[in-house]
């Protein structure tokens, strides 16, 4: 089997065959990890962003979590996290 029995000419064949393969196999699996990873980047980016109810200029606004200003009321309610530092009133 390989170089011992068929000589050098055809023996290197296999050899070089299965470094090709694991070449392959370990390209294709980083890739796919990569995009596995990139996707679940997106997706947590997604899920993080968390919409408020704020009154601000005496309206209740539902406005996005990084949009708050200092001077705008959060409106709590039951089981919601407190997105910010802030007073309770």
């Amino acid at each position: 089997m390989g170089i011992a029995t068929e000589g050098i000419e055809h023996g290197w064949m296999e050899g070089a065959s299965i470094l090709v393969a694991v070449v392959i196999i370990v390209t294709v699996t980083s890739g796919n990890n990569w995009i596995k990873e990139q996707q679940f980047k997106k997706l947590s980016a997604i899920a993080s962003r968390k919409n408020v109810n704020v009154i601000r200029n005496d309206h209740v606004t539902n406005i996005d979590v990084e949009e708050l200003l200092v001077g705008d009321i959060q409106i709590v309610e039951t089981g919601e996290i407190i997105s910010v530092d802030g007073f309770l009133i």
